[in-house]
């Protein structure tokens, strides 16, 4: 099969010598980006080229094979990403890249924007923030028993900032309360160490600001 036999409308000049494309999404919009984004892959003495339609594609180097990619999103308001070869899928693979807490959100996304901290501190104690922690949300099926990963979790940033998206698509079914908001944790690792947060409720449709901001030592284990 040809790297590029896949339904792709990848210029004609790289279908022969292509190795394998990205495709990096904006995973709030679930749109392709490219423009200010470096993207650079262990193991090629060569950088991608980036095609009409905008994926990183990477030409053929004899027998050599990508041992991992790192994706800088520069100045664009979101987390980068790092691959593993294990994560690499020949000739196409595709990653979203979360959300930073700076995004620029519009009407009709789901989420929430808050920080991570040690702990929770009487005035005028201020808190440590928690940095570099992975944090995502989790919804709750309508069955009430059973919760669900949403989709690209982020990082708490050096203040312990953080934004996390919840996208629900046409096959999930998830428990609705009676404000028509859904049922949500916050689960967060660091550490080898993952916590989440007691259930809260989440409108949809808007990201929701929380304060005060979450502490590591009241997320059950």
């Amino acid at each position: 099969m040809n790297a590029f036999d896949l339904g792709l409308r990848i210029e004609q000049g790289y279908a022969r010598q292509s190795l394998f494309a990205l495709e990096v999404l904006d995973a709030v919009t679930l749109e392709r980006v490219s423009a200010g984004i470096t993207v650079r892959a262990a193991g090629l003495s060569h950088g991608p080229s980036v095609s009409w339609s905008g994926l990183f594609v990477w030409m053929i180097e004899g027998a050599a094979q990508p041992q991992g990619i790192e994706i800088d999103p520069g100045k664009r308001p979101l987390e980068g990403a790092t691959l593993a070869a294990a994560d690499i899928t020949l000739p196409f693979t595709s990653v979203q890249l979360a959300p930073r807490r700076e995004y620029p959100f519009t009407r009709g996304v789901t989420g929430l924007r808050g920080m991570l901290v040690e702990s929770q501190a009487a005035a005028p104690g201020r808190p440590v923030p928690v940095a570099g922690a992975r944090i995502g949300l989790r919804w709750l099926d309508e069955d009430t028993t059973t919760w669900h990963d949403a989709p690209a979790p982020t990082r708490s940033d050096a203040s312990g900032g953080f934004a996390a998206l919840l996208r629900i698509v046409p096959a999930d079914v998830p428990h609705v309360d009676g404000a028509g908001a859904f049922t949500v944790q916050l689960r967060a690792s660091r550490d080898g160490s993952t916590r989440d947060s007691l259930p809260f409720s989440l409108t949809p449709g808007r990201v929701t600001d929380t304060l005060p901001p979450f502490a590591w030592d009241e997320l059950q284990p």
